[in-house]
């Protein structure tokens, strides 16, 4: 018997409803652990200290007393709905069940089964109210293929009625493309496993057909299937646009370098010719050349040399960012040495390079032309027979920033927006040699290589900073960002 007894309050335990065992005076004998966690009470104060009275109010206490005053030998239970205070003053409404014992005639404890009524009610209207406003399209299915419930996000965006999603399987509603692979998920999902990143397309009552990403939740020992649906259709749309456009602009990419490839090539003949010209020229004057022509020719054979550095610049300028090369480490400090080498920069300019000049691993030959035309221009628009050049290296966490700076003549602020424009030349006029390609260039390069370049002068002076990524992108990312 004892047994017995010890197995009812273990299952009193472990069950979710409030359990209560009040003596008729309204002392409590027992509580079980849902209904101290539910009114904060332990076991122990209800059981040593707690009253009925102190746990309802007035009216409920009314109610109480007149539950108690109907229950008889031939009607010991009765149903009750009420309010019960929580030690922290919580009203919880309650209904259920009590039950009388009763010897000889006498009644000798209540025993009463509540579950709260009104929070799971209230809970209820909540997910309700989830469930209608989501935005995204919410179900539960069945592993028989029909909708059993959907808010009205489905009708919203397929433009069916609800009564017309749930009377036919949701198999009829797929594109026939995606129903074998639909299938298979359903499949899985009757088995048990959950659906994540799922995507096929739903037929709208208009005949258009919507993209929809899934995530679904099975419940296989009941047969259904609690799933969250996104419409994607105009994201795949943008994806599509993206693509065409991107390969577009590929092409076109394609056709520009080939254009300047072919151009350059074509070009060079003739401007070979032209200074072949000038020496025959040359040769065949007879006796001393007067010093016009030969100022002429001078002249000619700059204008030719002008020529051939603008279809080199064009080429460059087309090809920039587009070279296949493979990443390497690069010491940056012995980089701008052998740059400084290569330009042959003149001993009256000196060089300064900054501390802890980076070692990392990246494409050389990008870097090297930037570093190359930023040192170049430095030099050759300095307004002084010398002067000085400060390359610096700060680190950032994704980036390195380079600042190439000088003490030259400077740049007005009304000419900085434009420097990086084609054929945009620091100083006008043939005094300073170039083809006004060369910072767009520097700037194509930077940009296709994923960093950004500006350019700072007040009075005397100009810097160029420009940042370069730490890590070498991939050659399928380098073609993406390129194509954006």
């Amino acid at each position: 018997m004892g047994g017995t007894l010890q197995d009812f309050f273990e299952l009193c335990e472990r069950v979710n409803d409030l359990i209560q065992i009040v003596s008729p005076s309204g002392n409590f004998l027992y509580v079980n652990r849902a209904w101290s966690e539910a009114l904060g009470y332990s076991a122990e104060e209800a059981v040593d200290s707690l009253r009925m009275g102190q746990i309802l109010g007035e009216q409920d206490l009314s109610r109480w007393d007149d539950l108690i005053h109907k229950l008889r030998p031939e009607a010991p239970a009765a149903r009750l709905q009420i309010a019960l205070r929580a030690k922290d003053s919580r009203q919880i409404q309650v209904d259920g069940e009590s039950t009388c014992r009763f010897e000889d005639g006498q009644p000798l404890a209540i025993r009463s089964i509540f579950h709260v009524s009104g929070a799971v009610g209230e809970s209820r209207e909540e997910l309700q109210s989830l469930f209608d406003l989501s935005l995204d399209l919410l179900c539960v299915a069945g592993t028989d293929s029909y909708f059993k419930q959907i808010n009205p996000a489905f009708e919203r965006a397929l433009g069916y009625s609800k009564e017309e999603l749930l009377r036919r399987s949701f198999l009829e509603f797929v594109h026939p493309d995606d129903r074998a692979s639909t299938v298979r998920e359903v499949e899985r999902l009757a088995q048990g496993f959950p659906v994540v990143d799922f995507q096929n397309r739903y037929q709208a009552k208009d005949g258009s057909y919507r993209w929809l990403a899934w995530r679904s939740a099975p419940r296989p020992e009941r047969g259904l299937i609690y799933a969250v649906a996104r419409d994607i259709t105009e994201q795949k749309r943008t994806e599509r646009l993206l693509a065409r456009r991107t390969a577009e602009l590929e092409r076109s990419n394609r056709d520009l370098e080939e254009f300047a490839s072919v151009a350059s090539h074509d070009l060079r003949a003739p401007l070979r010719a032209i200074i072949h010209l000038a020496e025959w020229i040359e040769e065949d004057m007879p006796g001393e050349m007067p010093e016009d022509i030969q100022d002429k020719l001078r002249k000619l054979r700059h204008q030719v040399q002008r020529m051939q550095t603008l279809t080199d610049d064009l080429l460059a300028y087309a090809r920039a960012g587009r070279e296949a090369s493979a990443a390497t480490e690069v010491d940056t400090a012995q980089l701008i040495r052998e740059v400084i080498a290569f330009l042959q920069v003149p001993e009256t300019f000196q060089i300064e390079l900054g501390p802890d000049l980076p070692v990392f691993h990246t494409f050389k030959a990008p870097l090297e032309q930037v570093l190359r035309n930023l040192i170049s221009n430095a030099v050759k628009h300095h307004d002084r027979d010398g002067g000085r050049i400060a390359i610096q290296v700060t680190e950032g966490r994704d980036v390195y920033e380079f600042r190439v700076s000088d003490d030259g003549p400077g740049i007005p602020p009304e000419s900085q927006e434009q420097v990086f424009r084609m054929f945009q030349r620091l100083q006008p006029g043939a005094s300073v040699e170039g083809s006004g390609l060369g910072l767009s260039l520097v700037k194509r390069i930077v940009e296709s290589c994923g960093g950004r370049i500006q350019v700072e002068s007040e009075g005397r002076g100009t810097t160029f900073t420009f940042t370069w990524p730490k890590q070498a992108a991939s050659s399928e990312t380098e073609g993406t960002r390129e194509a954006s």
